[in-house]
């Protein structure tokens, strides 16, 4: 999609990328460092505006990347502290994970909050899900909480996610 300005004279392109504009983003990234991105439409390198291409750089284009593999132990325990840290600030908590943008974290930690979620609910006896079944237990092995001001839902929810449990039906 492209949208013509005022002047009649330049454009903004929107939409998907091609390989071309790819590219010329990596182009200008060895050339120049990863910054200035306003410079590229400025120079007539690219119709698109500096945001995009910056944010093409850092969530997709950047050679340091781990798309598609999953958290290690240590990352999953550093989202755990930082969140409890800072909140759900997460391109702050991405910073301190190598080759992880702000989406990965936030998606890391929402998948896992649900998931937790899921496990830790107690069908009610009576629904009519578990009609003439067991009762479903978790048996949850959180670590001991010295100081319970620094206890927080998200920590709690972050250590139940690391912990190992045990379903029974």
């Amino acid at each position: 999609m492209e949208r013509e300005s005022t002047d009649k004279t330049t454009y903004l392109k929107k939409g998907p990328w091609t390989a071309d504009e790819d590219e010329v983003v990596m182009n200008y990234v060895n050339k120049y460092g990863p910054r200035d991105w306003s410079s590229l439409r400025s120079k007539g390198l690219l119709p698109r505006t500096g945001k995009s291409c910056r944010l093409r750089w850092v969530n997709k284009l950047r050679p340091n990347l781990k798309t598609g593999c999953k958290f290690s132990a240590e990352e999953e325990r550093a989202v755990i502290e930082l969140q409890a840290q800072f909140g759900n600030k997460w391109a702050k908590i991405a910073t301190y994970l190598r080759g992880r943008t702000d989406n990965d974290v936030k998606n890391f930690w929402s998948t896992r909050r649900k998931r937790l979620e899921r496990i830790l609910q107690t069908p009610s006896p009576n629904s009519q899900k578990n009609k003439g079944k067991d009762l479903v237990f978790h048996e949850l092995r959180i670590p001991e909480v010295k100081n319970l001001k620094t206890f927080s839902l998200g920590w709690f929810l972050g250590c139940c996610c690391l912990q190992s449990f045990i379903i029974f039906y």
